[in-house]
């Protein structure tokens, strides 16, 4: 209750509003202006009202200030969808960003040190993405994550089509199932991603989270094509409402800008994986890999014009003689062989050089698509470090958009030649056995590696080189070969095992020398 001494007239059924309006002493009222509809503050009584259009005097409503003290976390706005800086959802997780703050703040007092630092920190992706030896490291866990899954999808495929009663002699349909379950590993995976967004990101790993929502541009697209109502571009449209998915835009995201983009990535990984397993099924493990030996020369030229990337002489000298030693390993005499399995080899080999160049070309143009023209790539700013260096926004989306429509575009791709070749109808009528669990099990162990081995094959190549990916084949045909033979060769091929290793070694020291370790 206000006493009546603090009015002008001391009448006690005075309305309240006149009674703070009147007082003696100055106070901070806000209130709204009827000009503007903003909120002005009345400082300390110094500052004149504004002029009102009306003649009689004018009482506003004080309104209740709830203004608080800063929060110490920047709030994020992203660039790729501007819709979001009106709530407070991330784009990058499915968690509210108020919970993705970091679980030890400045409130704690004092700088986190050891292994807080690393997982709250931001400091596991400050060591593996900005220093030389967390670089290094990194590298080398893509690189035996890489081969080490190449190596189990070759035993896995040589189980499924050559070996016991319950072999599966349908190389065609075996490549088509295992897409289809690399597309849902792909899935599960990018919906883990977002599950622990909140780690990562405290961590400084933001780079590694999959896009929750679709990107918000007005760059023309599907989205741009209102007039046109074809049955593809409405189903595009109908698609790209969505959220979640793998990239971002949905289950069945297919933006046909980004698919003419990927389109020649796809094909070539198609030709790749059918003439691969083609080959595979049709003649023995030497003579697969001699048919196939040309790929580090071929990958050597391919990157040189049409990846403009110059080689150094210790570079050329370690491939070339890495190739010419495992083809003395390899050589077998009075072996029969088929053609189909050494032209199936040999055309494989130029596709399965040129797949790691195009696959970056094909990367660096979905991120220029998604920076305009004269900005600047965006970092992660709520990470709990105040830079994050496992990648921008853009490059994030880029590489997660590259995993999809790959995927997405070779199954569509591979499915009517699957139908086409035949191997549907024998199936159904000579194959008893698709009851049997351990032929499923043998198939599903397939399918995850060869989504290790997709996924994998994408970040080692962003990460170094094409010519890294595809020098892979050396080590990994030196370490199969013994161990298919049942460590019983002849004495030269010995030889030739222990000189490509060493080949390997002079090209790791080779690369290492070149400064190739901190490039991105």
């Amino acid at each position: 209750m206000f006493s009546p001494r603090n009015t002008d007239t001391p009448n006690p059924f005075k309305p309240a509003l006149q009674y703070l309006l009147s007082g003696s002493k100055p106070r901070s009222n806000h209130r709204q202006s009827s000009s503007s509809g903003s909120l002005d503050s009345d400082g300390d009584g110094a500052r004149p009202r504004m002029p009102s259009y009306n003649s009689k005097p004018q009482t506003s409503i004080p309104l209740i200030s709830i203004s608080r003290s800063p929060s110490p976390f920047r709030r994020r706005h992203s660039d790729s969808n501007p819709s979001g800086s009106e709530t407070d959802d991330d784009d990058w997780g499915d968690t509210p960003m108020s919970s993705r703050q970091p679980f030890l703040s400045q409130e704690q007092g004092g700088k986190l040190t050891g292994w807080r630092w690393l997982i709250y920190g931001g400091g596991m992706g400050h060591f593996f993405f900005n220093t030389p030896l967390g670089w290094q490291i990194y590298i080398g866990v893509l690189v035996i994550w890489l081969g080490g899954c190449q190596i189990g999808l070759t035993i896995m495929n040589r189980i499924i089509l050559w070996t016991g009663v319950y072999k599966f002699p349908y190389p065609l349909t075996t490549t088509l199932i295992e897409m289809l379950m690399t597309h849902c590993w792909i899935l599960l995976s990018a919906y883990i991603t977002r599950w622990v967004s909140p780690w990562l990101i405290t961590a400084g790993l933001s780079g590694g989270i999959a896009p929750s929502k679709p990107l918000q541009s007005s760059s023309p697209g599907f989205r741009g094509l209102g007039k046109n109502t074809g049955f593809l571009n409405s189903i595009s449209r109908w698609a790209s409402y969505h959220t979640g998915g793998i990239a971002g835009g949905g289950f069945f995201e297919f933006d046909l800008q980004v698919v003419k983009t990927v389109l020649p990535c796809a094909i070539i990984f198609v030709a790749k994986v059918c003439l691969s397993n083609l080959s595979f099924a049709y003649a023995q493990l030497p003579i697969y890999i001699l048919a196939r030996i040309a790929i580090v020369p071929l990958s050597l030229l391919f990157t040189y014009f049409l990846g403009q990337t110059p080689h150094s002489v210790s570079t050329i000298s370690a491939t070339l003689t890495a190739t010419l030693t495992l083809l003395v390993a390899t050589v077998r005499p009075n072996v029969r062989v088929t053609w189909e399995s050494i032209v199936a080899g040999i055309f494989s080999s130029i596709f399965v050089a040129l797949y790691p160049v195009q696959l970056q070309r094909t990367y660096k143009a979905l991120v220029a698509q998604l920076v305009p023209q004269g900005d600047l790539l965006g970092t992660f700013p709520n990470s709990s470090s105040s830079t994050d260096f496992s990648g921008s926004r853009e490059e994030t989306r880029a590489y997660w958009r590259l995993l999809h429509y790959t995927s997405l575009l070779s199954i569509l791709i591979f499915t009517p030649i699957v139908i086409l070749s035949g191997e549907v109808t024998n199936i159904w009528r000579n194959c008893y056995f698709l009851d049997v669990f351990f032929h499923w099990l043998m198939v599903v162990c397939g399918g995850l590696g060869s989504w290790a081995v997709f996924w994998c094959t994408m970040a080692l190549t962003r990460a170094t080189s094409p010519l890294t990916s595809t020098f892979l084949f050396v080590p990994r045909a030196a370490f199969i070969l013994p161990i298919m033979a049942g460590w019983r060769m002849p004495a030269y091929s010995w030889i030739g095992i222990g000189m490509c290793w060493a080949s390997c070694a002079w090209f790791l020291v080779g690369r290492r020398k070149e400064g190739r370790s901190l490039e991105r």
